[in-house]
């Protein structure tokens, strides 16, 4: 069964050298907890305003709503824990990832069915698998992680603020320090640039061959 949770507004960044904002987050917010979890996405090579992903055997999508100045309003959403049906795969994943449908030869799949039958036969398909240690903390109201993570085995951290009220995110990222010029990169833009599946920002292309 498809369903929804309060939108919230983000701001995420990427990178092996965030200490100085990542010791302001401890200097601002005892840590609060911390979890390990595995991750896998689904992506495509081309813009979608999509986040899909399967964790602990449950698919969510999270659909960018809109933005807001530097932020980014995100709209979860469960679909359905594997095994899931052929259908539901059909009418919701699919279009979601802006991908034309296969025959499917299951009206359900496990997770290993899935990924092996439908997803890595497709070549507009591409697989994450993350593996994350997100460590948690409150920043004006606003839930902040600090992250470490692997994509397919290559490590960087991630943080992240977020909240339903943006206002209170802004005024987290000002206190934090990070100012506007500061890329807020999400979840699959990220992993896509990781695996060079979508073009780098110009200013990174530096190299004069």
């Amino acid at each position: 069964m498809v369903t929804s949770v309060i939108p919230r507004y983000e701001f995420r960044i990427f990178g092996n050298n965030l200490e100085d904002i990542e010791n302001k987050i401890k200097e601002f917010s005892d840590k609060e907890m911390t979890r390990d979890m595995d991750s896998v996405y689904l992506l495509t090579p081309w813009k979608r305003k999509n986040n899909i992903k399967i964790r602990e055997g449950v698919m969510d999508i999270k659909i960018r709503e809109q933005e807001h100045e530097t932020l980014e309003q995100w709209s979860p959403f469960l679909v359905g824990e594997f095994p899931l049906k052929a259908d539901v795969i059909k009418t919701i994943v699919f279009p979601a990832l802006g991908v034309e449908s296969p025959v499917f030869e299951r009206k359900a799949y496990t997770l290993k069915q899935f990924i092996k039958e439908v997803v890595s036969i497709d070549p507009d398909l591409s697989v994450a698998y993350v593996w994350k240690k997100r460590h948690a903390y409150t920043i004006g109201g606003c839930i902040t992680e600090i992250a470490e993570i692997k994509v397919n085995g290559t490590a960087v951290k991630t943080i992240c603020i977020e909240s339903e009220d943006p206002n209170k995110v802004i005024a987290a990222k000002e206190l934090l320090g990070i100012d506007n010029k500061t890329e807020n990169v999400n979840y699959p833009l990220a992993l896509k640039r990781f695996m060079g599946l979508t073009k780098l920002p110009d200013h990174w292309n530096n190299i004069d061959f």
